[in-house]
């Protein structure tokens, strides 16, 4: 008996290990918004470093960065901290992974269609460095990416993965849109006095 208890005491300080290293077994892996938010943008981010390479958009990448620099440097120890927070003592090898992934895939990408890959990379550009830029979050939530996020937004819905085409789109943001939209042309009167039509 003293035996099958000790036993027992032995299986329950694993399942607690075991449960402590990993979550609770069964648990979703969630991302808060922020995360969602900083996912987009290491996906986008490692897409537009490919297009640097392989468009000649070098010039482009280098405005991008300067352009969100700060808001991309808080983003991405956002994404760190939540690897770590998830994966306890390998959140920092799984997100060298992510990152990599993310590389890979988007040359990958490139690869296959290269002029499709740089025409949507040089849309993304064109509506990232407006002069009247959008914060890194509203930018990045109106591009959708198809590349499979490392985590579930439990419940918030979110545009991640480079799916559809073209592989990567901006969004217009409608209030950006009718500022930009030229107004209709006031209707010219008939030379003759006739209402339109006759």
């Amino acid at each position: 008996m003293a035996g099958m208890r000790t036993k027992a005491g032995v299986g329950a300080v694993a399942l607690v290990l075991v449960t402590a290293a990993t979550g609770a077994i069964g648990a979703p892996r969630c991302a808060t918004s922020d995360e969602v938010t900083a996912i987009q943008a290491a996906a986008i981010q490692q897409q537009l470093m490919v297009a640097a390479l392989t468009c000649n958009q070098i010039e482009h990448f280098n405005a991008f960065q300067t352009a969100y620099g700060k808001e991309l440097r808080r983003s991405d120890a956002a994404l760190q901290h939540m690897f770590r927070r998830l994966y306890a003592g390998h959140g920092d090898a799984e997100y060298h992974a992510f990152k990599t992934r993310l590389a890979n895939n988007s040359s990958i990408r490139s690869i296959h269609d290269n002029p499709g890959y740089c025409h949507d990379a040089g849309m993304v550009f064109d509506a990232a460095l407006i002069s009247d830029k959008p914060t890194l979050a509203s930018f990045v939530s109106g591009i959708e990416v198809a590349e499979q996020g490392p985590v579930d937004s439990c419940g918030m819905t979110v545009a991640v993965g480079f799916s559809g085409v073209p592989l990567v789109a901006p969004k217009p943001n409608p209030l950006r849109t009718a500022s930009l939209a030229p107004s209709a042309p006031a209707a010219a009167a008939p030379a003759n006095g006739a209402p339109p039509g006759n």
